[in-house]
């Protein structure tokens, strides 16, 4: 258990150098996250409707965002820089590997929400949160890995489960409070006031966190805990 902890102590600590040594360059990041984060409000509001096409059309905008969130964490966690001169390349790059895994998700969700239903609301909540954990490393498997399809929800299961002592306790921290935050945002709908600090809230805590488990998944991807303790000596 010693080693266990030591271990822990150790992978945190480089993922959280290598997120601060980040930060600075994040800029690119930042901004599509914003972009993101006024995105997940308008929807919130229903202001298309819920008819088909607009279903679709939001679909597409969020696999879009979602393209240029890849290139700008790609760029930061595995190459250092800012991104700032392959943004052009977010699409082309990522929207294939982008779509398949937000359709595979949506599957996912919604074979969840099939079951769910009749349930209370908190009941609900916790088990899209245990699903949401489950699919905690569905980005860094899309922009670090660069896997694609079905097989990606069961890379992310897999993953998160071999590395439930360090991974999991982050992912669940995230996963907990991205919720909840998105839940406010939901709740207070187009109120200004409030309703801006949940952005900005939501956007800082995405770029700081995204890019720590960026960070985290290569350490852990990378190495299994035998080698690192072997590498520990």
């Amino acid at each position: 258990m010693n080693d266990r902890l030591k271990d822990f102590a150790q992978c945190s600590k480089r993922a959280f150098a290598n997120t601060i040594s980040n930060v600075k360059k994040s800029y690119i990041l930042l901004l599509f996250l914003l972009l993101q984060s006024v995105f997940e409000s308008f929807k919130s509001t229903g202001f298309m409707g819920g008819n088909y096409i607009g279903g679709i059309i939001l679909y597409l905008i969020d696999v879009l965002i979602y393209c240029f969130i890849a290139q700008s964490l790609r760029s930061l966690v595995i190459y250092s820089n800012s991104g700032k001169k392959s943004v052009d390349s977010s699409v082309s790059n990522f929207f294939y590997l982008s779509i398949n895994a937000m359709f595979s998700v949506y599957i996912i969700n919604l074979f969840v929400d099939i079951l769910t239903r009749g349930l209370s609301g908190n009941l609900y909540f916790v088990l899209m949160i245990a699903m949401k954990f489950l699919l905690s490393a569905v980005l860094e498997f899309v922009y670090i890995q660069q896997y694609y399809g079905f097989d990606i929800v069961i890379q992310s299961a897999k993953f998160v489960i071999n590395n439930i002592l360090i991974w999991g306790v982050y992912s669940l921290i995230y996963v907990i409070l991205e919720s909840f935050i998105l839940r406010y945002l939901a709740f207070y709908r187009m109120s200004m006031g409030m309703e801006a600090f949940e952005i900005i809230l939501l956007t800082l805590f995405n770029t700081f966190f995204l890019l720590f488990k960026g960070h985290l998944f290569k350490i852990l991807n990378g190495h299994s805990y035998r080698q690192r303790k072997f590498m520990r000596g």
